[in-house]
């Protein structure tokens, strides 16, 4: 497979880990691509997902269903890495969704191979640890920002730290991500101009 193809995903994984060309080249012997359309759904709640997925061209975002309503937890775009996390980590039924919000291009990889490039591969697994500490963190600092900032100040930081998101994705699912209804998100978008 030629790098050309896969800029972003490359790009993406070099921003967590100095991967190497022979290391990247290892890893994408064993993906496949998929070219899919929008509201197409990578992982289900219920279903064990067999593979990880990177994301070359879209934009995605995992939901959970809480008492029926749908709240979004995370948005992946180009670069990004995305995955049930029960099917990851333990080899179970998922417990969220991942939909795309536009026509991807999307490359699997079947989790029993990644889970071997781990093991034979230190930069793959390097890459894998920082990734998924770093995702970590993220979580652990939303979740702090929604105990602690006022919904204002949470918008203006997702605007800065996603910058043209806002235009790609449903004003409904941002709010949800942020906590707080889509009126009053409207409303603040119509005080704050960036």
């Amino acid at each position: 497979m030629n790098f050309n193809h896969i800029t972003n995903i490359v790009n993406g994984i070099r921003r967590y880990y100095p991967v190497s060309d022979l290391s990247i080249n290892v890893l994408i012997k064993h993906l496949t691509l998929h070219q899919l359309p929008k509201h197409h759904f990578l992982t289900e709640v219920g279903h064990k997902d067999r593979n990880a997925y990177f994301i070359e061209k879209g934009c995605t975002r995992t939901y959970l269903l809480i008492d029926r309503k749908e709240v979004t937890n995370w948005f992946s775009v180009e670069g990004d890495f995305t995955f049930s996390s029960n099917s990851l980590y333990h080899q179970t039924q998922g417990f969220e969704y991942v939909e795309l919000l536009e026509e991807s291009v999307i490359y699997s990889i079947p989790i029993p191979v990644l889970n071997r490039l781990y093991e034979t591969n230190i930069e793959i697994a390097n890459w894998g640890r920082v990734i998924h500490q770093e995702v970590l963190l993220r979580m652990q600092s939303l979740r702090i920002e929604r105990l602690s900032l006022t919904a204002k100040e949470r918008y203006e930081r997702f605007i800065i730290g996603n910058p043209g998101l806002i235009n790609r994705v449903n004003l409904g699912f941002i709010a949800s991500y942020l906590g707080m209804t889509q009126q009053y998100l409207s409303t603040l978008r119509a005080e704050i101009r960036f």
